[in-house]
């Protein structure tokens, strides 16, 4: 993805939220590879407890209409291996903001995700 989507505009205004988290055995912090997402533009967190995931995973309904064609069902109450996507002025306040669209895995997903971020990247702010 740091090929695909990063890598063919390194100048365009976006902030990558990479959280990273135990999901298969094996999986451990101390066993992740930052240089998987190198571009300065990617902030790594690593989530022990996956908190995160669980929280997405509650706001899915709400999300539904904007869920990527070719998205898998997130098991085990965890969101993971997913994209969200958000436009620039999107803030969390009291609710999550609207995603622009989700998808998951982020692989199979990968199309929706491309398209709708360099629509974004193409319209005036």
């Amino acid at each position: 993805m740091q090929r695909a989507l990063l890598d063919d505009d390194v100048n365009a205004a976006v902030r990558v939220y990479a959280i990273w988290f135990n999901a298969y055995p094996g999986d451990a912090r101390d066993r992740w590879r930052p240089d998987l997402l190198p571009d300065s533009r990617v902030v790594h967190f690593w989530d022990e407890k996956r908190s995160v995931g669980r929280l997405y995973f509650k706001t899915l309904p709400q999300m539904a209409a904007r869920r990527a064609r070719r998205s898998q069902d997130p098991e085990g109450g965890v969101l993971w291996d997913a994209y969200l996507l958000y436009r620039s002025d999107a803030r969390w306040d009291d609710q999550p903001p609207d995603v622009v669209s989700w998808g998951s895995t982020i692989l199979l997903t990968r199309d929706t995700l491309s398209r709708d971020l360099f629509g974004l990247l193409a319209r005036p702010h």
